[in-house]
């Protein structure tokens, strides 16, 4: 993160706070969308998994079939 100013303790009453660009701050909570979403469904994937709903292949040429 570039340019990224840093607000001390001191002067927020304990807590410490950081300002940075709106686009950084976009563009952080973008990525912070994906990860969940990929969490979300790795969640399920697993969860399949454990309930047999999947199948476990061992190359692309079995998805043919």
């Amino acid at each position: 993160m570039e340019h990224t100013l840093m607000i001390p303790k001191s002067i927020t009453h304990g807590e410490e706070l950081i300002v940075v660009r709106r686009s950084e701050y976009e563009h952080l909570q973008k990525r912070l969308v994906e990860v969940k979403d990929a969490l979300s469904k790795i969640k399920i994937g697993e969860k399949e998994l454990r309930e047999g709903k999947t199948r476990i292949i061992k190359s692309l040429s079995e998805l043919r079939s």
